[in-house]
């Protein structure tokens, strides 16, 4: 029976998989225009009240000024030294410019393109962001990890805000009022409210995050993950502050903006020459453009369509057109080209699965996971329910009229064959109470089928919470050793103390597979995505009473409790991925494991003492609630 359990399982999991596999649609998106600017373009902005778009060039000083109207350069303005960042002023109708290497912020009126003020700001200003509410300008200062916050009435600093190591990108959140700061140091986002100006939240990301953009359509900040091997974007939902997504891209993103027409992020691929383009409905790319050396900045022109990227290597801005994003797959090139004005699509049907994977070091380790309010209490709702009605199902086939109590309660109790009732005890209901024939033989050394059942409970659990956090099915591979080693260690040592408490105690008792827990996990991480039950659990002696199966209860629930403590100090100490990934297991498994509702082992607990199971589970569901709202 096991092996057909197992079997059936398996084919669950083959399905499941397969169903999980998504190809996208078809887009187009070309280069249109080729345009030379000054030394090493970086950081660069549009301004929607000229139809111009400013690039800032730090190997030579300078501001290029380019009409979107002809593609042409119209004006060079000198600044401070290697300026990096630009952003547009659209109350004053003035570019704030950060110099790097003079400390220092320079400001341009769009009327005459003189620069009208310098502001002297932190250590190596590296990139800023205009507050269209405040009137303000951010201003990440790199080298002594701090934004300056500068009133473009005054023009002068107001605040100085301390924010993660190695700060290098800024972004506005119109919808929340707030500033997004990737700290490419810390591996983290800071969270500035532009109503005090202070750090309101820390978001763990991918590896040394260096550019991001605003959805203002999804009110999701998409960030990139310049780090070695990381090559992804993470998506932050600004309502949460939660990593939502992370998707595969190019080599070393740099760049982004969002093209508010197509609902469309474009993301620089600094190391591999090329702009990703993102669907903000399906968090894919939706196609690969091949733009000129070491592409960086990248601006949105809302009036032209059009996407301005800068490329580092090779003093140049390409200017891509999304226009073609309508395009039938019919319409493409035959024979790609390789003019610099006419650049085809690299790989116009890309999908998820076709996108540029992750290697072993991905950034997906760095993703923290938690899942929506929304699915997690679908998956406690589910597995209530199903839990309670198979107990009162069980109960019914045991003793079918036991209600009528009398001779007739008596006459139906074998009225069902008692190999029927134990299959059913054992497949279905798998109650607590179940016995075993008491053993001998040492404590600490476990039977054939305990290790199996931990074998089992290993795998289940790593597979599980792999699948909810991964993207692509790829991926799964990155993570499983980590949540085979945390699977481990959790699971063993919580189960394993329970039964060699109970064994010192003259109680035999076994852990064995729970194939009623395994389908409502498994349904529960393909349905909802969150794991929510458990594979395994504990058959008993005769000697087994009450008063132990509480202590054991509460026991077990105390050492999940310790632990999610231990991991969440190590989630918060710079190490996400054995700390994300023991928290979801121990805080998902110390609430799972309340329910007085059998054969859970919260139903020991408040059969011994209602007080102490009621303490147990509000700790547990306060505890469950705080890490859906962790980020």
């Amino acid at each position: 029976m096991k092996a057909k359990v197992l079997e059936l399982l398996v084919l669950m999991f083959a399905v499941v998989f397969a169903c999980s596999i998504v190809v996208s649609g078809v887009h187009a998106s070309e280069v249109t225009s080729t345009i030379t600017v000054g030394t090493s373009p970086t950081g660069l902005a549009y301004d929607l009240s000229k139809g111009e778009i400013f690039v800032a060039n730090s190997g030579y000083n300078t501001i290029t000024v380019i009409s979107d109207n002809t593609n042409a350069v119209v004006k060079t303005i000198t600044v401070g030294t290697s300026p990096t960042g630009v952003a547009y002023d659209s109350g004053k109708g003035e570019i704030f410019v950060a110099n790097r290497g003079s400390n220092s912020v320079s400001v341009i009126s769009d009327s005459d393109n003189i620069v009208v003020a310098t502001i002297p700001v932190g250590t190596t200003p590296s990139n800023l962001a205009y507050d269209s509410a405040k009137g303000e300008v951010f201003v990440v200062n790199s080298g002594n990890n701090s934004v300056s916050v500068i009133s473009d009435v005054s023009n002068t600093v107001v605040a100085t805000v301390a924010v993660g190591t190695n700060p290098n990108k800024v972004i506005y959140d119109s919808g929340k009022g707030e500033m997004f700061v990737c700290n490419s140091g810390y591996n983290t986002l800071s969270v500035i409210s532009d109503s005090n100006n202070a750090v309101v939240a820390t978001i763990i990301v991918g590896i040394s995050p260096a550019g991001a953009a605003y959805d203002s359509g999804k009110g999701e900040i998409f960030v990139a993950n310049y780090g070695s091997g990381a090559n992804t974007v993470s998506v932050v939902s600004d309502n949460t502050n939660a990593v939502v997504a992370t998707i595969p891209v190019g080599t070393t993103p740099y760049g982004l903006a969002y093209d508010s027409g197509t609902n469309e992020i474009y993301v620089s691929n600094h190391g591999s020459g090329t702009v990703s383009v993102i669907s903000d409905s399906t968090n894919a790319v939706v196609a690969t453009v091949t733009v000129g050396v070491s592409p960086s900045g990248v601006a949105y022109d809302s009036a032209k369509s059009e996407i301005f990227v800068t490329n580092l290597g090779s003093n140049t801005v390409s200017v891509i057109s999304d226009s073609s994003a309508t395009n039938s797959p019919s319409s493409y090139p035959p024979t790609p080209g390789t003019t610099a004005t006419s650049t085809p699509i690299t790989n116009p049907t890309s999908s998820p699965t076709q996108s540029p994977q992750p290697s072993s070091s991905s950034d997906i380790l760095q993703q923290v996971w938690v899942p929506t309010p929304t699915n997690a209490v679908a998956a406690v709702g589910v597995s209530a329910v199903v839990l309670g009605v198979v107990s009162s199902l069980f109960a019914v086939v045991s003793n079918p009229l036991g209600g009528a109590g009398g001779a007739i309660g008596e006459k139906t109790r074998d009225l069902i064959p008692d190999k029927i009732r134990e299959w059913i005890a054992e497949v279905v209901a798998s109650r607590r109470k179940l016995v075993v024939e008491n053993k001998t033989g040492s404590i600490l050394k476990p039977t054939k089928t305990e290790t199996l059942a931990y074998v089992v409970l290993v795998v289940v659990l790593a597979i599980s919470f792999s699948y909810v956090k991964v993207i692509t099915l790829s991926q799964i591979w990155i993570l499983l050793p980590v949540f085979l080693a945390t699977s481990l260690i959790v699971g063993f040592v919580q189960k394993f103390f329970s039964i060699v408490y109970l064994r010192s105690k003259g109680v035999w008792s076994e852990h064995s597979i729970w194939p009623l827990g395994i389908v409502l996990f498994l349904f529960t991480t393909f349905a909802f995505k969150v794991p929510f039950s458990s594979p395994t659990r504990s058959v008993n002696s005769e000697k087994y009473t009450e008063h132990l199966g509480a202590m054991v209860a509460a026991s077990g629930i105390f050492i999940s409790l310790a632990f999610a403590g231990i991991f969440f100090l190590l989630l918060q100490g710079g190490y996400p991925a054995i700390g994300d990934a023991g928290l979801s297991m121990c805080v998902i498994g110390s609430f799972f494991g309340t329910f007085p509702i059998s054969p859970m082992s919260g139903k020991d607990i408040f059969s011994h003492s209602k007080r102490l199971w009621a303490g147990l589970f509000i700790a547990t569901l306060i505890i469950f609630v705080a890490w859906l709202l962790m980020l």
